[in-house]
């Protein structure tokens, strides 16, 4: 550590400081433009009590649980906490984590693979679109990449140094980031475990024993909290949400388990089209899942469209447009840097005597860490791209951020290091240029500013030209010939950060019929929802006669989650997704006859997913009840008829 901190203030690279000043200017600037209001709501809530806290309550009277960890929520109550709820102060640790994310990739390239490697990894991680959107927002996807950088860090440590402090740290981090969102945390895992095994000079026996102790404290750190859970009778917690059994085990396993990995909609659309669920709009990724809104401010969304996307093509769809753009269509640069990394490793003698290699691995730190880099992003591109959940959820694609970025520098420093040292290798260099560049900009016509495809135009020439002749003339290694590829890295950056620049919401780029905000996004009361919130507010404070807990009812979080952040105690029956079976008709009557709730909002529109036979839903014997019994009062609210009801007991 105290070397990286040396090389930092000994030879601050310029780079570096562009990289940095560059990646906080494309987070901070959009600090408070979008928040998911369910987290949002979450994190209010969970500063209402201590058990709220350790359990992640998404309502203030702890009624049902956030569907995720709580351990990103805790970072966010933070600021919260000191400045008040409001979407800046949610998204603030999220924007400081991914700036601090960029120095410290960069810290960790350099000492193996030098100054190119590093400030070309540290630029592109600052620029990536979906890493700039994620750290724009208060979803737990950038503190988990975050955390998984630190983890990787820290086994590189552990294999160079050989001391069990950085292994123990390692685990630690590793059972945090399972705490942040569970199964998704583990991708990484097999490759920083492989790296450990490959690396590490310590004797194998000592190594595997060491490797094994480290898992179990991982397993150990990782299954802390859902333990909690699970040992506390359930009268005595929240609800855990998003499940049907009130299970702790169905969220680790299934909801944030398997179903990450499968699908959250059912089937992928077959070749010839099909239908969507209603409420799933092509192009417009929700929130979190189904049913939540995906426009900034919680405004309402477009009108859902039935007819289904084109046929999703698995690994291949991470190069069609919506994918693409959210790496900045910068994924088909990292396979490429992925077989010139992986080149150097076999060397002639790994082909005489294949042993050779597991000692160049136990010898090199750059060999070995490029295994770790290219295993994180193989893994990471497999994964990702077959799951089916990528296709609703681009933005998960910010797990391949940062071995992407790593890849792609060290590859640069690779291709540069070709160039000055092999002329029959020189050529490599430009041609790859042309094709990067030719593909991005073919590629992300009518997402990108016009102005960002005509400077990579003007660059890319320029660079290749420059490139070419220094091959030619065998002057690779001169001044001249660095300022060329300099200038044609920027050129391939230029379509990213545009991009990055030019989000609109939850996605990179426009989504599909859809134009950036015309600028932040504005106050509660500017929306639909917000106006919503402030005529209930306002007839609930002329009645004074709310309930003892919660102010008002609704279905499901997106009804409840506006009422929250303003500061009205409110209550979702159905929980996120508004179809957890929290209540049945009896017992939300006991909670209502014990003056805990008056008043209850209708939703807006349907729910649909997770009906019953019959097309049932959960909640409609609780909302035909609340039609037949209780009071109609929606015109003294200045709101539609069978919206607003009080309880006449």
């Amino acid at each position: 550590m105290r070397k990286w901190i040396a090389i930092v203030t000994s030879r601050l690279d310029l780079w570096l400081v562009a990289a940095v000043a560059l990646g906080a200017w494309l987070r901070f600037s959009r600090l408070g433009d979008f928040d998911n209001q369910y987290y949002t709501a979450t994190v209010v809530s969970m500063l209402q009590s201590p058990a709220n806290f350790l359990f992640g309550s998404f309502d203030p009277g702890g009624v049902v649980m956030v569907d995720k960890p709580p351990f990103s929520f805790w970072v966010q109550s933070i600021p919260v906490a000191v400045f008040g709820p409001s979407r800046w102060a949610v998204v603030l640790p999220q924007a400081v984590v991914g700036t601090l994310a960029i120095l410290i990739l960069y810290l960790a390239i350099r000492p193996a693979f030098g100054r190119v490697a590093a400030a070309a990894s540290a630029l592109a991680l600052a620029v990536v679109p979906t890493s700039v959107v994620i750290d724009s927002r208060n979803e737990p996807d950038s503190l988990l990449s975050f955390v998984l950088l630190l983890a990787a860090v820290s086994v590189m440590l552990a294999a160079k140094t050989g001391k069990r402090r950085w292994l123990i740290t390692f685990a630690l981090l590793m059972g945090v980031a399972f705490n942040i969102k569970m199964l998704v945390a583990f991708v990484p895992l097999p490759a920083f475990l492989l790296y450990y095994l490959l690396a590490s000079k310590q004797p194998f026996r000592r190594v595997a024993i060491r490797t094994a102790c480290a898992v179990g404290l991982l397993l150990v750190v990782a299954f802390s909290w859902a333990t909690v859970v699970a040992l506390t009778p359930a009268d005595h917690r929240p609800y855990v949400g998003s499940t049907r059994d009130n299970s702790i085990w169905t969220l680790v396993f299934k909801y944030n388990g398997l179903n990450r990995f499968t699908s959250f909609i059912g089937p992928r659309p077959g070749p010839t089209g099909g239908q969507l669920p209603q409420g799933v709009q092509p192009g417009v990724v929700p929130g979190q899942g189904q049913g939540y809104p995906s426009q900034p401010g919680g405004a309402q969304p477009q009108q859902p469209s039935t007819t289904a996307p084109a046929r999703d093509l698995g690994l291949l769809s991470l190069f069609t447009a919506r994918l693409a753009s959210q790496t900045g269509w910068l994924l088909p640069v990292g396979l490429f840097m992925l077989l010139v990394n992986v080149v150097p490793l076999l060397g002639e003698k790994v082909y005489k005597r294949s042993a050779a290699l597991l000692e160049l691995l136990r010898e090199s730190p750059t060999a070995s860490q490029t295994v770790l880099w290219a295993g994180w992003f193989a893994t990471a591109v497999v994964v990702f791209g077959l799951a089916d959940s990528t296709t609703t959820h681009p933005y998960y694609l910010v797990g391949l951020a940062v071995p992407l970025a790593s890849v792609c520098g060290v590859g640069l420093h690779n291709l540069w290091r070709a160039y000055r040292e092999t002329r029959a290798l020189a050529w490599l260099l430009p041609l790859a240029l042309v094709g990067v560049v030719l593909y991005q900009v073919l590629s992300a016509r009518g997402v990108v500013a016009d102005w960002a495809a005509a400077l990579v135009l003007v660059l890319m020439p320029i660079a290749v030209l420059g490139l070419a002749v220094g091959a030619w003339r065998g002057v690779a290694v001169s001044p001249l010939a660095n300022a060329f590829v300099v200038l044609g890295a920027i050129a391939v950056l230029v379509v990213p950060a545009a991009s990055a620049i030019n989000f609109g919401g939850p996605i990179a780029g426009p989504a599909a019929g859809q134009a950036r905000p015309p600028g932040p996004a504005g106050p509660a009361g500017a929306s639909p929802e917000g106006e919503r919130v402030g005529l209930v507010s306002s007839f609930l404070r002329q009645q004074g006669d709310a309930g003892s807990v919660f102010a008002v009812g609704a279905v499901s979080a997106r009804e409840a989650a506006p009422f929250i952040i303003a500061g009205v105690p409110a209550l979702a029956i159905g929980g996120f997704s508004g179809n957890d079976p929290i209540f049945t008709r009896t017992s939300f009557q006991r909670m209502v006859e014990r003056g805990e709730l008056r008043y209850f909002l209708m939703p807006t529109q349907r729910l649909t997913g997770g009906a019953g036979p019959g097309g049932i839903q959960p909640q409609d014997a609780i909302l035909g009840e609340i039609r037949r019994t209780w009071e109609d009062v929606s015109a003294g609210a200045r709101m539609m008829p069978g919206t607003l009801y009080r309880f006449r007991g």
